[in-house]
């Protein structure tokens, strides 16, 4: 059985659908993955990055094309309008690409690299679970009986929610085969021109200040939900809050246990994050 069969099999259609396999051999010398797990801050970081002239694609949504540009799929073009950013890029190269998926997808792409993209993951894990079963809901994690069940059951991958936290992050921040930079979604909020600077710079890009700060503006929670609003957008959106810290509202004892495993307390401070009881530090 190939890589392929067996995650399809074990339903990672939402990660990996037919598109997005068409996709990624297109993929290049020239193209960037921006990777993380969902509700990481990606609609954010490509809308700004939209937003100053780069190209960044999504290929779940969209064809892309060997020469650089990309073409909306009908099929996808709801999810796709709630995005405000949609005008033809003044630089095609670098693309950068997003992605939910682990590197060992793109083994076989001579790619330019990585853009890693990470959240505190009791705000990931929580806002991801929010979106699948309020704005995609899917029955199958409806199923859940709550957030705490919903970690422990099997997801895309066929492993937990925490243990799936762990593969993803822990093989793109290891693999030696794809230069990489790494951006926290806290910081992106907290010092959006130094953070992004670092990430353009590792590929070659720059940025002037104010450039940077009137496209952290237009990608804003409340102007990506105005946009969602005026298009015709209803009940749950695309971002839900967007707010750092935000586990420390809704968090229990018995839920925070699952963040103090050992796999995923390590791979998170490797990051910056503390996930013991009484430390609130975060990047």
């Amino acid at each position: 059985m190939t890589e392929k069969t067996y995650y399809l099999l074990h339903g990672l259609q939402d990660r990996y659908n037919a598109l997005y396999q068409d996709n990624i051999e297109r993929l290049g010398r020239q193209d960037v993955v921006v990777a993380s797990i969902g509700s990481s801050g990606q609609s954010f970081l490509g809308n700004i990055l939209l937003e100053l002239g780069l190209n960044y694609a999504d290929p779940y949504t969209e064809a892309l094309a060997g020469a650089g540009t990309s073409a909306p799929v009908a099929a996808y073009a709801d999810y796709r309008d709630r995005l405000p950013a949609h005008t033809p890029p003044a630089r095609r190269w670098p693309r950068f690409v997003k992605s939910h998926l682990p590197p060992r997808f793109y083994r076989a792409r001579p790619l330019l690299g990585a853009w890693i993209l990470v959240r505190d993951p009791r705000d990931a894990l929580y806002s991801w679970y929010r979106f699948r079963t309020e704005f995609v809901r899917d029955p199958l994690d409806r199923l859940a009986d709550g957030f705490e069940d919903w970690l422990r059951r099997p997801g895309p991958t066929g492993v937990d929610r925490i243990d799936d936290w762990v593969d993803f992050y822990g093989t793109w921040l290891d693999d030696p085969a794809v230069p990489h930079a790494v951006t926290s979604f806290e910081r992106l909020k907290k010092e959006p021109v130094g953070a992004l600077r670092e990430g353009l710079h590792a590929f070659g890009l720059t940025a002037g200040e104010e450039q940077i700060e009137q496209a952290v503006r237009d990608s804003s929670f409340d102007a990506m939900r105005r946009h969602e609003r005026d298009r015709g957008g209803t009940g749950a959106g695309i971002l839900r809050r967007g707010t750092p810290g935000e586990w420390r509202e809704w968090m229990t004892p018995a839920t925070l246990a699952h963040f103090h495993r050992d796999n995923i307390a390590s791979l998170a401070a490797r990051f910056g994050y503390d996930l013991h009881p009484g430390k609130e530090t975060s990047p």
